[in-house]
């Protein structure tokens, strides 16, 4: 970690992470300066820009990842200028502190880092080769419970060859030695419970069905694991089979986990704070094409009453209420056709919301599905369609400042950010430099 320029304020962000979990298988349904952006990098671009253009013309800070830096990096998104470097971490709401953890191969040193000010914090080191957990395919570590007091890392080496899985539990204080948890079998991470009392894993079985697993518990005070396995409370007895694509949570403990199953995506509730869960099924469609039915994103609606899952690569998206855990409401919609030579546009051939694949609007008015061919917005109420932004263009994740009015989408290959005006979709701005790969929060200048 090394400051560029002078020290900033802490971000003001909300972050999504939406990203795993599941059930059955078996239901239906420092940045390079580059040529300056041309202006015309779409259709729209070359609209005049409305007054809501105009306004989102302010600046803001990016934090984002390039290939090849494992680090990360805080930029001026209008001159793309590094402010600071800061390390992968978990951070909370607001990135003025990030859990890390750092390794040589024989030893671990976890660090609660406080980014401002002084960037330094309190450490401690672990003996072996251990890392924060990730869910799916986003990029944010997480191991921190919602208390912030509790860390979970799980240990850096092949699962294939291992017959015994081990976690490490940690104190953020330090105060104490680290809690080794060691599972005869083969584990992953899933949740902590809010208070970091119990660590969740899932415990992979053979099938079939393909990518067979179960939900266990851990006391984190003992390292035991519980015998009784966190079963869905309907009495459903299908096997639970898939693979996790990304997971939202709620302060009450309630994780919810959005999986890519055998023959359907599903989505694995679980109350972290009762050891309960059940399974919600979604529409089939996209089975035979993997990249496609991996594009599921989920996120909650800004009332709180729903989530609401959707795929802008197959055209679909489902809303689940609150209060009763099912599907209230199905929507399907033409997708935006994905094309080989779309990052042409951008110059190459081929705190605020952040989602790799869905986004809600900060006032409520809407949500922003990401995918292979573009961007799409759904009206909140109704999940109608009421915009297709950067259509042919493959979006790998999107950011919307606070205020609503600009969002940040990564696209493609490249790794470029361009900001688009959120209303209308118009491009006003694209963020000098390429070659990144992750997008991972945004807060306004």
């Amino acid at each position: 970690m090394s400051p560029t320029a002078s020290p900033f304020r802490p971000l003001a962000i909300l972050l999504v992470a939406f990203v795993t979990v599941g059930c059955s298988g078996q239901a239906p349904g420092a940045a390079s300066k580059v040529t300056p952006p041309n202006p015309r990098l779409t259709d729209a671009a070359s609209a005049a820009p409305t007054a809501a253009a105009v306004e989102a013309s302010r600046d803001a800070w990016l934090v984002a990842g390039q290939r090849g830096d494992s680090d990360l990096q805080v930029l001026l998104a209008s001159s793309g200028e590094r402010i600071l470097d800061l390390p992968t971490g978990s951070p909370d709401s607001t990135w003025g502190r990030l859990v890390t953890a750092s390794s040589d191969g024989t030893r671990t040193v976890v660090t609660d880092l406080v980014v401002q000010p002084g960037f330094g914090g309190a450490d401690q080191t672990i003996d072996g080769a251990w890392r924060l957990p990730t869910l799916g395919a986003d990029p944010v570590p997480v191991g921190v419970s919602d208390d912030g007091q509790t860390i979970a890392l799980v240990e850096d080496a092949p699962a294939a060859q291992a017959t015994t899985t081990r976690f490490a539990i940690v104190a953020r204080t330090f105060a104490a030695k680290p809690r080794i948890v060691e599972l005869a079998g083969t584990f992953e991470y899933d949740t902590l419970s809010p208070d970091g009392k119990v660590l969740y894993v899932i415990e992979h079985l053979a099938g079939p069905p393909d990518g067979h697993y179960q939900v266990r518990a851990v006391d984190t005070a003992t390292g035991t694991l519980r015998e009784e396995v966190i079963a869905d409370k309907t009495g459903d007895e299908e096997a639970m089979a898939g693979w996790p694509i990304a997971q939202a949570r709620r302060p009450d403990g309630m994780v919810f986990t959005l999986y890519q199953g055998p023959e359907h995506p599903f989505i694995h509730a679980l109350s972290s704070t009762d050891a309960w869960a059940l399974c919600i099924d979604l529409p089939a469609g996209g089975s035979d094409d993997p990249a496609a039915a991996a594009d599921w994103g989920l996120a909650a609606t800004t009332d709180g009453r729903s989530l609401v899952a959707a795929n802008a690569t197959l055209g679909l998206a489902v809303e689940i209420p609150l209060t009763d855990l099912a599907v209230r409401r199905s929507v399907r919609f033409a997708p935006s056709a994905s094309s080989g030579v779309s990052l042409v546009k951008f110059g190459h051939v081929s705190v605020g919301p952040v989602g790799r694949r869905l986004v809600a609007a900060p006032d409520g008015s809407a949500l922003y599905a990401a995918g292979s061919g573009g961007i799409v917005r759904l009206d909140a109420v109704d999940l109608a369609v009421t915009g297709k932004y950067l259509e042919g263009a493959d979006v790998e994740a999107m950011a919307v400042t606070p205020d609503g009015a600009s969002l940040y989408a990564l696209v493609g290959a490249a790794g470029r950010i361009v900001k688009l005006d959120a209303a209308s979709g118009a491009v006003v701005g694209q963020v000098p430099g390429d070659g990144f790969n992750r997008l991972v929060a945004v807060a306004p200048w």
